[in-house]
């Protein structure tokens, strides 16, 4: 009779087909979300690129300021509504001429101003609203302080508003340069995309072994010339190889996610990313084994690695809160920066996983992933371990 001893097909096949349903569940769930979040990724950069209107604001600016500088000196009404209902441009030539030569930096035609006020009137904000808001910083420009004698301008005055509000410029400031691609990035490596494998890593972990311990169908195994090494090794081939074939999906949508919505494909980073996920899935995934190894009972083996796994996966949420990202913007406490400390979700960072691909690389992600590396082949040696030397209630 052949003794298996190291890996046994049926119980490889056996643990495929009872824990299918879930696998592909999960591996849906995480697709979507891929497929989910690059659309959104998509549509905040495009968003943020057709916001971006500052340089052309400050040209637009400049061509009003010679319009508004002119009327002072002449006496005259030009204005923006006038230069675009007139087709006789000349008289607008003229002021334009004239402030260009007064200053090296200006070149200032009526074509500009017309390509210049084409391009701002198609922000969501409107032009007229520009319009209006330079009214404002042009009389205030010419008006001093009845008590400082100081030159007083917009800026300054929002910015005394907002510190009457309780609300710091600073922060507005953090707002207004916040990368919501990078956020909406962090979210989905560390919340959306874990929560199903993470699932699928508690359930299917403690289905593996000690379930079957604890339902008495271990004692048939055995009972077979399967070696209880051949068990733990076919087990643990399993919870390697399964999570590897999930995110390897949800990379390959990805791609093809990014190739449909966004037109660039960035291989490299994503594949530093995707392989950083399954490192934290594997340091979880041996949690598990390790406890489903120890244990006689499922719900001591669940209540350790699943309790570990899930304090891990909260730890993570509190964590994000206390981001520099989160805390710059005012929308995180510093303090919960302590919650990345006490988790392996802590371990993967992604900010430095993200450039790669990019000019400068951070290696700060290397310790990290081998510490990652490191506690998933010391559970599985060691759960394996443990389960060919204890006593089972077989």
């Amino acid at each position: 009779m052949k003794i298996t001893r190291y890996f046994s097909g049926s119980l490889m096949k056996q643990s495929i087909i009872s824990n299918r349903v879930l696998c592909i569940a999960c591996t849906v769930v995480l697709c979507l979300m891929t497929v989910v979040t690059t659309y959104a990724g998509n549509m905040i950069g495009s968003t943020s690129d057709s916001n971006d209107y500052t340089d052309v604001q400050a040209d637009f600016y400049s061509y009003l300021y010679a319009i508004a500088s002119y009327n002072e000196m002449s006496g005259t009404e030009l204005s923006y509504e006038d230069f675009a209902s007139t087709e006789d441009k000349t008289e607008y030539d003229t002021v334009f001429t004239m402030l260009s030569e007064q200053s090296d930096e200006l070149d200032l035609t009526s074509e500009g101003f017309s390509e210049v006020a084409d391009t701002l009137s198609q922000s969501e904000v409107g032009i007229d609203s520009y319009i209006d808001n330079f009214e404002y910083v042009y009389a205030l420009g010419s008006v001093q302080g009845c008590f400082s004698g100081d030159d007083l301008d917009v800026e300054t005055m929002m910015s005394n508003m907002l510190e009457m509000m309780g609300v710091s410029s600073d922060l507005v400031e953090n707002m207004s340069e916040m990368d919501t691609s990078a956020m909406l990035s962090r979210m989905y490596f560390t919340i959306m995309s874990l929560l199903p494998i993470l699932l699928f890593i508690i359930f299917a972990g403690n289905a593996l072994i000690v379930d079957q311990v604890d339902k008495g169908s271990m004692a048939y195994i055995l009972s077979t010339p399967t070696k209880r090494s051949a068990v733990v090794i076919t087990q643990a081939i399993y919870m390697i190889v399964t999570p590897l074939i999930m995110i390897g999906c949800a990379f390959v949508v990805k791609l093809i996610a990014c190739n449909a919505f966004i037109g660039e494909v960035e291989v490299a980073k994503y594949a530093a990313l995707y392989g950083g996920l399954y490192l934290l899935a594997e340091g979880m995934a041996s949690i598990c084994y390790l406890a489903s190894c120890i244990f006689n009972l499922s719900k001591y083996a669940l209540a350790l690695g699943g309790g570990l796994n899930v304090w891990f996966f909260l730890c993570s949420l509190l964590g994000m809160f206390g981001s520099d990202d989160m805390v710059n913007v005012g929308m995180g406490v510093e303090e919960l920066g302590l919650f990345n400390n006490v988790s392996l979700v802590g371990l993967f960072d992604i900010n430095a996983l993200g450039t790669i691909g990019s000019g400068d690389v951070d290696y700060a992600f290397v310790p990290k992933l081998i510490v990652l590396a490191v506690i998933a082949i010391a559970c599985y040696i060691i759960g394996a371990l443990r389960f060919q030397k204890k006593d089972l209630p077989l």
